[in-house]
C-alpha cells in the first residue's frame, strides 16, 4: 500500500480526534509516540488518517503519523519519495541523514505544488520498532522557514513510547 502524506491529501474533517494527547503523549491503540508541545499558536486538527496535527493561526500544518506494519527492510529514502506522491514541479533542497530518538532518520527539505498551489515542505522519517514515523511541517514557501523553530522543537523531542 502507498503512504501519501496525509496533510496535501484530505481536508481537514470536522468530526472528533484520533487518539489522545496528554501533554507531549500521543496514544492510539498500539501506537504512542511523545513529542515537544507548541505554543497557543498552534490548534489540534484532524487531517484525514493522520495521527495528530496541528496549523498555525497564520499559515502551516505540521503532521506527525505512525504506520506499524513492520516494514523495516524499506529504506528511508523510499519511505520519504512516497511522502512526495501527488507533489509535482518538485524541487529538493536537501536530504540529510540524522539520529533521533536512538535510531537513523532521514530529513527531507523541498518546494513544489499541489494542485497549482506552492508548498515548502520540511519532511522527518524514522522507523523504529516496527514502525514507521512521519513527521512533517508544510507551509506557503513565504511561511516555512517562520515556522521550523517551532517543527524544530516538535520533533527533536520525538521518542517512541509503550502503547497502553
Amino acid at each position: 500500500m502507498v503512504r501519501a502524506f496525509p496533510l496535501l491529501t484530505c481536508l481537514i474533517a470536522g468530526c472528533g480526534f484520533r487518539g489522545q494527547l496528554a501533554g507531549d503523549l500521543y496514544r492510539d491503540g498500539a501506537v504512542a509516540f511523545r513529542v515537544g508541545t507548541l505554543s497557543a499558536d498552534w490548534a489540534r486538527v484532524q487531517v484525514g488518517d493522520g495521527h495528530l496535527a496541528f496549523h498555525h493561526v497564520r499559515g502551516g500544518t505540521i503532521l506527525a503519523h505512525a504506520t506499524c506494519d513492520g516494514r523495516a527492510d524499506v529504506s528511508l529514502d523510499v519511505l520519504t519519495n512516497h511522502l512526495l506522491f501527488g507533489i509535482e514541479e518538485r524541487r529538493e533542497i536537501s536530504r540529510i541523514p540524522f539520529a533521533l530518538d536512538g535510531r537513523a532518520a532521514l530529513r527531507t527539505r523541498l518546494d513544489g505544488t499541489v494542485d497549482g498551489v506552492p508548498v515548502a515542505l520540511d519532511l522527518i522519517v524514522v522507523k523504529k520498532d516496527g514502525c514507521t514515523y512521519d513527521l512533517g511541517l508544510a507551509a506557503a514557501p513565504a511561511v516555512l522557514s517562520q515556522r521550523q523553530p517551532d517543527f524544530e522543537r516538535f520533533f527533536r523531542s520525538f521518542a517512541r513510547a509503550e502503547a497502553s
